[in-house]
């Protein structure tokens, strides 16, 4: 049967065992010693096996795969440990959850313990490896804050999105899981460590920060960084970004703040808005800060931030995350989202991107480049011509996988649950992305578009600015308009009435 995943993390489990799914009226079984035990061994392996090859990819690995390789790693061990100790792996997760309500304090207390360790012998045993220090810290030029505030962000990100994949009601109804739950959170470091390694390290565990440090103060006690306790400093940030996760969380999903296992239950208005706010915000800022660090990923880390908030919010607003595709699913019918609603997205989603921008802007004042503008405009030498054909082109084809394989009746199944939604409409972000970035930038979404103005606009762009912002979210909206026409020819089912036949 299927695993349960995360059960460990339930204040009252509905399931029994970890590793299996048994009947709600079932008694469970009396564990054993080693049964007990197995979770908080869990964590101490899969922490240990995690920090571990983040201080080898810092040694050994490429700089372009590094984040890839990281989250490829996280992913591995969430599937393996998640349906034994729920697959935190992380302090800053733990606290998070216990701050949720998901996982009783006293539990939380002993994974931070065994994951600490962890990370702290992981950190001695890549030194006795490697023989070389490491440590965390700011990358020049820019500041502890700067640093910090990355780390708040993405560590929010992180613990938000295991809190939303992996313990909310909306993607884990009784007895039929989601399997989607270990590449949504291991894609975050695809989007975090592309859009933070240039400024903090993009590290995100306090466990990691520890045992890190560990290793880079271990060859040189007498140096400058002896006396700086950046480990420290890093794990208290990280742990504030997973106290917002967990106010986020009950903030977004009010059935799993109060407990409710009403299936009648919809979010309110104001929910809806925020979780469009936040997946926006987060898509936004990815771009932003890749952006500000000239990443050759920026597509891959854009598809991999969209993928995540996707599959963490599409059960509570839908997550569209961008004013072109709201206006195609609008325009699309069905009752799937009013005029009203989408008025009220495209809202949230513009101030998301607006905040976003400035943000970015501000680390752009502080980072390498500050003397170069980002801009949008025709990139090298191609035109306005060649702007619209691929603006419109690639936000018609987002669109379009969202109508097609978010809002249409999928093949009957045993299972409710739709796993390739978000991997499909991240997918097309990453492959727009790289196909159009040497001729528009690849941009795809009005609010990200607004975001790149607001940058622009700050960092000194030229005075035809806002005019160029204008006309990418236009023609960003037709492909939007675009889409939802071709999905009423190509999916005439959709909008078959019942009883009825069509020819």
């Amino acid at each position: 049967s299927k695993a349960t995943f995360l059960i460990m993390n339930r204040p009252k489990p509905d399931t029994t065992t970890y590793g299996s799914a048994i009947a709600l009226d079932t008694q469970p079984p009396q564990r054993t010693f080693a049964e007990s035990a197995a979770p908080f061994v869990a964590e101490f392996v899969g922490t240990y096996l995690l920090v571990f090859t983040i201080a080898a990819c810092s040694l050994t690995g490429s700089a372009v795969w590094n984040p890839t390789a990281i989250a490829a790693m996280l992913m591995v061990l969430v599937y393996i440990f998640g349906p034994v100790s729920g697959g935190h792996l992380n302090p800053a997760v733990s606290v998070a959850c216990g701050i949720a309500g998901k996982t009783p304090w006293p539990q939380v207390g002993a994974y931070c313990v065994l994951q600490i360790s962890a990370g702290l012998l992981a950190g001695l045993a890549s030194y006795e490896v490697f023989q070389t220090p490491l440590g965390v810290s700011p990358v020049p030029p820019f500041t502890f804050w700067d640093a910090a505030l990355v780390e708040v962000v993405y560590t929010c990100m992180l613990c938000f999105v295991v809190l939303s994949v992996a313990t909310a009601r909306g993607n884990n109804p009784g007895n039929d899981q989601n399997s989607f739950y270990g590449l949504a959170i291991g894609f975050v470091i695809v989007a975090g460590g592309y859009a933070g390694s240039g400024i903090s390290g993009a590290v995100y565990n306090p466990a990691a920060a520890f045992g890190l440090d560990l290793v880079g103060t271990k060859s040189s006690p007498d140096s400058v960084r002896a006396n700086e306790p950046w480990g420290l400093a890093y794990a208290a940030v990280q742990l504030v970004g997973a106290a917002v996760a967990g106010l986020l969380f009950n903030a977004v999903r009010r059935d799993d703040a109060t407990n409710t296992s009403d299936p009648s239950f919809e979010p309110s208005i104001h929910a809806r808005m925020l979780s469009e706010f936040l997946g926006t915000f987060v898509l936004a800022l990815t771009v932003g800060l890749n952006l500000v660090l000239k990443s050759t990923a920026t597509a891959w880390s854009a598809g991999a931030a969209l993928m995540s908030m996707i599959y963490s919010l599409h059960d509570v607003s839908g997550a569209h995350l961008n004013p072109a595709v709201t206006a195609a699913v609008v325009l699309s019918g069905r009752g799937k989202c009013s005029l009203g609603r989408g008025a009220s997205y495209w809202v949230a989603q513009l101030a998301a991107g607006l905040l976003a921008g400035l943000v970015s802007a501000g680390f752009h004042a502080s980072g390498p480049y500050k003397s170069e503008d980002i801009l949008l405009e025709p990139k090298d030498k191609f035109n306005w011509l060649a702007v619209f054909g691929a603006e419109m082109a690639f936000t018609f084809m987002l669109a379009f996988i969202v109508l097609s394989v978010a809002t249409a009746h999928q093949p009957e199944s045993l299972s409710r649950q739709n796993f390739q939604f978000g991997l499909a409409i991240g997918s097309c972000v990453t492959a727009g992305g790289f196909a159009s970035g040497a001729i528009s930038g690849g941009v795809l979404n009005p609010a990200v578009s607004l975001s790149l103005g607001a940058l622009g606009a700050v960092t000194g762009g030229h005075h035809l600015n806002w005019l160029y912002c204008l006309a990418f979210m236009l023609f960003q909206a037709a492909g939007g308009l675009l889409a939802a026409a071709v999905f009423h020819v190509t999916h005439k089912t959709e909008y078959r009435k019942p009883g009825t036949l069509l020819n």
